[in-house]
Parts: C-alpha cells; sequence; structure tokens
C-alpha cells in the first residue's frame, strides 16, 4: 500500500498564503484590481499574497498592497481618508495657525515629549497637562479667553512645581515670565556670568543686557544715532 509522506517543514503545512484573494474584492474604499504574485513576508516567515488595488477617490490611486492588509480591513484607501481626516480636525475650530493654538501645542510637547530642548524642566520632572486641555483646543482656548489672554502674553505656571491646569496657569507678559523664571535660576549665575562675559570681554551686564535684547526682541540701538 502506497502512502503519501507527510510533510515535516515548509509551506505544505498551512494554508496557501494568499488564499482567498480575488479581483473584485472590496474594503472600504479599495478595490482589488488585480491579484498579484507571492513575495517575502514583512513580520514573518515565508510568503505572503500581494494585490492590486484602485482607491475610490477623486484621484484614482491605484497601489500594491499585502493582501492580509486589505482582507483584514486595516488599510481602507491610498491614504485619501487620513488626509481627509486631519483637514477635518483642523476646520473643527479653524485656529490651527493661531498664536493661541500654538501655545497649547507647545504646552503639551513640554510635557510629553522627552526630546525638545529643557524636557528636564517638564517631563523629566512630572509636568503634565490635566486631563482637560490635554484632549481639547477648544476647552484650553475658552479658558483663554475668560482669564486675560491676547496675542503677545505667554502662558505661566504660578506653581512651577505644578503641571498645566486652570488653577495653575495665567497669562503674563515677557518681562513678567522672564521675572518669574528668573526665581529658578541656577545659584552660582553670577559666577557663570563672570565667566562668559570674560570670554567674550565684555562685562556682566552687557551679557545680561544682549539676553534681554534677544529674548525681547528688541533692536539693539547704534550708539552713533544717538550723538
Amino acid at each position: 500500500m502506497t502512502t503519501s509522506a507527510t510533510p515535516t517543514g515548509g509551506s505544505e503545512m498551512f494554508p496557501p498564503p494568499g488564499r482567498g484573494a480575488r479581483v473584485g474584492f472590496t474594503s472600504g474604499r479599495l478595490t482589488v484590481v488585480e491579484v498579484l504574485d507571492l513575495r517575502p513576508a514583512l513580520f514573518a516567515r515565508g510568503n505572503e499574497r500581494w494585490v492590486l488595488v484602485e482607491c475610490s477617490c477623486h484621484d484614482r490611486t491605484r497601489k500594491e498592497l499585502r493582501w492580509g492588509s486589505v482582507r483584514s480591513s486595516n488599510t481602507r484607501s491610498c491614504g485619501c481618508l487620513d488626509a481627509e481626516s486631519r483637514r477635518a480636525r483642523r476646520r473643527t475650530h479653524g485656529e490651527s495657525e493661531t498664536p493661541l493654538y500654538r501655545a497649547w501645542s507647545a504646552m503639551k510637547q513640554r510635557c510629553s515629549n522627552p526630546n525638545i530642548r529643557g524636557a528636564h524642566r517638564y517631563s523629566g520632572r512630572g509636568i503634565t497637562v490635566c486631563t482637560e486641555w490635554v484632549n481639547s483646543f477648544e476647552k484650553f482656548r475658552d479658558w483663554a479667553m475668560r482669564h486675560g489672554y491676547v496675542e503677545g502674553k505667554e502662558l505661566d505656571r504660578i506653581d512651577n512645581d505644578l503641571g498645566y491646569s486652570p488653577d495653575n496657569c495665567r497669562w503674563v507678559t515677557k518681562l513678567e515670565n522672564l521675572d518669574n523664571r528668573s526665581k529658578y535660576l541656577p545659584l552660582d549665575l553670577e559666577a557663570w556670568l563672570h565667566e562668559h562675559a570674560r570670554q567674550l570681554a565684555c562685562t556682566p551686564y552687557e551679557v545680561i543686557k544682549q539676553a534681554l535684547e534677544s529674548y525681547l526682541g528688541v533692536s539693539r540701538v547704534d550708539r552713533a544715532d544717538l550723538a
């Protein structure tokens, strides 16, 4: 009696990769227009089926995709759905280019991105943004307009050891914010100023003056114009 050998390895032990792939299959805005070849799997051993799909968006974009991604609906468009979603979010309040929106975005970045400059003063110290604000620009905006926000003012935490919340924030001028920050300068600042002035061949006063002019965006006045 003849018996067939039972495979001990290889693809014969598993269902044929890409089984069920067919022209006309739809997922979201995608329609399979051609079943392609097997290619090395991206996330596992063996091969997987690829398909050519066409998106029903205005551009009728065609792309080659993994059949498994299309079949499971992990991929439902050529990318147009994500783009439309981003545009819709921007249209929600129409203020994504305003200084107030940038202040809100910068606040969240300071508390969530460990790679930004000065992260040790925010996320590194456990400073966070309250749930009310982190999830809603509109709520942050409404609070800001009720609490003295005007363009040019900066967001300041009243208690530097606490996070960003309605109870611990206020709007201040640049000078007020600079004064608040000065309370937390290193104790050896004076020594640093003298050393920095020596390296620049100027006085400590000139170092401070240049720093203030740079921070406030004030143009230096040519002394010759004052003569």
